[in-house]
């Protein structure tokens, strides 16, 4: 790093997982970029280590048993937030540490589901780096990274995809094995200094949406404020809980208000009573039938809340839950227990709870598969990976077949199963499916595709969204909204482009701005 502050400038790999992803826009020579950004120590004779000064500011997080390679023994890692001059980055290190610090690694630019840092700068330079593999023998989809090679090229832009090599064509054997070259990510110059100032926030920015009763309820991503919007017109609710970070909280509507729960606890707005938090136990997952809330915490116990009686608590069976839905009055959970020995596999459970608090758990079943599994009710159905099955009134899965491509993230919304994936580009076998033919394609944005199934998993309709994790919602009249980069009304004409309201420009004209 540069010592004037004239000249702040940082290197960063950019991993190819984060912008295949769409977690950071391919970098451009001459745009300003902002990202997640970690800090990993590395030693110094690590090419390109870079040796930075920064204050520490450890999390409340036990340090966690890691281990970085398959032959390198458990040790403990302690995490972290790094504060240096014009950039924040998340730690994980070896050692418990506070304060100013002197250290030596890498920054890179990451997936943001776990990562606190962040940066924002004029990309000066981009570079594709490939590094060298070898298969392992006898092991399927497993490769070794070969130390002393590293090629760089020079680009104006960052691909969207990135070149794989020959890393699903390769095989070894023990008396030959053989090698290819796979882009691991663009390593780019990052200018602290030339960017522009912050646009200001607008004074909601939607997190989340539920319908019920003809009104929407839009949550802010980070702020404890709800917007209650009702035949056009637009009604403030402030929750008396703290400002999160992204995505910390979750809202389910009901006929008379509604729910809101995440990391702080649970609160409720509506009722004719000013909004409260009735339990701050954190939640992580919730979903609502009429004025019923199944609250479900990531450790200890499940709660039903309704708003007149008291709390009934459930003891959790053992997993974390993977999704919600609600089927035939209940709700069911699906739930996964790892397999501690392969972690290619997992145990997976779906339990039906019913609004009166009794539980039905169903038998475990194990997926070949790490992927997270999708829930839908009404008929209960679960989509692992690509493969669909359906819930018999035991709760036992059967296999029914299986979707042409497999989904990035999807769930319930009405009687349809929603699912978001990478628009199809014809290519393989799925071809252009869920549509029908080529997808428009705008350079300059990043969309992904979403996508309503109906009942025997046929697409209904298709429209370009605009982040790979909307929240969902459904409103009386059969509309289906979304929260992807703003409040969202999808079309009933496939592929046409969702219309966006302005929610800050009616609580805007509430607050008379």
């Amino acid at each position: 790093m540069s010592a004037g502050r004239a000249q702040r400038t940082i290197s960063v790999l950019i991993q190819e997982v984060a912008i295949e992803d769409g977690q950071i826009t391919p970098p451009q020579v001459d745009a300003v970029i902002e990202f997640p950004l970690r800090f990993v120590e590395l030693p110094s004779s690590c090419g390109d280590a870079v040796t930075i000064r920064a204050v520490l500011e450890p999390n409340e997080h036990n340090p966690v048993l890691q281990r970085t390679g398959l032959d390198a023994m458990h040790r403990w890692q302690w995490t972290g937030l790094l504060r240096g001059d014009g950039w924040t980055a998340s730690w994980r290190g070896d050692r418990p540490l506070t304060g100013a610090v002197e250290l030596t690694g890498k920054f890179y630019g990451v997936m943001g589901y776990d990562t606190d840092g962040r940066v924002r700068g004029r990309v000066r330079r981009v570079q594709i780096v490939s590094e060298r593999f070898q298969p392992k023998p006898g092991e399927s989809r497993s490769w070794r990274l070969l130390g002393g090679y590293r090629k760089l090229r020079e680009v104006d832009r960052a691909p969207r995809f990135f070149d794989r090599g020959d890393t699903y064509r390769v095989e070894s054997t023990e008396d030959k094995p053989r090698e290819f070259d796979r882009e691991v990510g663009a390593l780019i110059e990052l200018d602290l200094d030339d960017v522009p100032d912050l646009p200001l926030r607008q004074s909601i920015v939607p997190g989340a949406v539920s319908s019920a009763a003809n009104t929407l309820w839009v949550l802010d991503r980070e702020l404890p404020l709800v917007v209650q919007i009702s035949n056009g017109a637009a009604v403030e609710q402030l929750l008396p809980g703290a400002i999160t970070s992204e995505l910390g909280r979750s809202i389910w509507a009901t006929p008379t208000g509604c729910w809101v729960a995440g990391s702080d606890g649970t609160y409720r707005c509506g009722d004719g009573q000013p909004p409260r938090r009735i339990d701050s136990v954190a939640v992580r997952a919730g979903a609502a039938i009429g004025e019923t809330l199944l609250a479900c915490s990531a450790r200890g116990p499940w709660t039903l809340h309704t708003p007149d009686d008291e709390p009934i608590v459930i003891e959790a069976p053992k997993g974390l839950v993977q999704s919600i839905v609600t089927d035939d009055g209940s709700f069911v959970v699906l739930l996964r227990e790892p397999d501690q020995k392969d972690h290619t596999t997992a145990r997976d459970r779906l339990v039906r709870v019913g609004v009166g608090g009794d539980v039905k758990l169903g038998p475990a079943t194990t997926f070949g598969s790490r992927y997270r599994a999708l829930l839908a009710g009404e008929p209960l159905r679960v989509c692992q990976d690509a493969e669909l099955f359906i819930a018999a009134d035991d709760l036992t899965l059967r296999a029914v077949g299986t979707l042409p491509r497999s989904p990035i993230y999807g769930g319930q919304v009405g009687p349809y199963f929603w699912i978001v994936d990478h628009p199809p580009d014809g290519s393989g076998r799925s071809g252009w499916w869920p549509v029908d033919g080529p997808v428009p394609n705008d350079a300059t944005r990043q969309a992904w595709l979403f996508t309503l199934l109906d009942a025997n998993f046929e697409p209904i309709v298709s429209a370009p969204i605009f982040r790979p994790d909307p929240s969902v919602t459904i409103d009386p009249d059969g509309t289906v909204w979304v929260v992807a980069d703003g409040l969202r009304r999808i079309s009933d004409r496939s592929m046409e482009p969702p219309t966006e309201v302005d929610v800050a420009a009616l609580l805007d004209r509430v607050r008379g701005e």
